[in-house]
């Protein structure tokens, strides 16, 4: 059952990155980018310390791994087709040099496990702009498809975690629902709100 859903994991996360890429080209969707390069970033510092402290249980922990795929096609889909525009606020600028002093964190101290939660934190911090994006245009400018499946993507990888016992892989997966959830309720409220004028 495990490798099962490991599989369909890294399916949806594909659907996902596949769907929101087109969205992009299409000109249906406008992402920050700046969300999706910090996302990148957080992902990868993820990656390596979950692979240092869970000595490569790539299964277990299988939503990072494919995050860090689907995130570096979005991130490839919007310098393509989207807005380029990479002008970073001043907290995207904290959350970039965060990410640095994490990396010699990680390396002075050796301690993947903790380095590992930081990270979290910073993959956290990368909703904001994305957020904001919504909040400035009052709109919803984000792809109700693409979340979807993001969401359903992090929802079946939260079995192989709890199942193998691995807190960091749960944690990893508790993080994205949530934020994914709350960046949903976020779209629903502007498009609540579109609808209603429009009446």
């Amino acid at each position: 059952m495990k490798d099962v859903c490991a599989w369909l994991v890294g399916f949806v996360a594909l659907a996902f990155a596949a769907r929101y890429v087109h969205q992009v080209k299409q000109g249906k969707v406008a992402p920050a980018l700046s969300t999706w390069l910090i996302f990148l970033v957080g992902v990868v510092l993820s990656f390596i310390t979950y692979a240092v402290a869970e000595k490569r249980d790539f299964r277990s922990g299988v939503l990072n791994t494919v995050d860090l795929v689907s995130i570096s096609f979005i991130v490839a889909g919007i310098l393509m087709w989207g807005e380029r525009n990479v002008r970073f606020k001043p907290f995207e600028k904290w959350h970039l040099a965060a990410s640095g002093v994490l990396v010699l964190y990680g390396v002075c101290t050796g301690d993947a496990w903790n380095s590992n939660l930081l990270a979290q934190v910073l993959i956290g911090i990368a909703y904001f702009p994305t957020w904001q994006n919504l909040v400035t245009r009052k709109r919803n400018t984000e792809s109700w498809s693409g979340w979807a499946l993001n969401l359903t993507a992090s929802a079946l990888a939260l079995y192989p975690a709890f199942a193998d016992g691995n807190k960091l892989a749960a944690i990893y997966a508790c993080r994205a629902v949530t934020l994914i959830i709350c960046t949903m309720f976020l779209m629903a409220y502007y498009d609540i709100r579109a609808w209603k004028q429009s009446k």
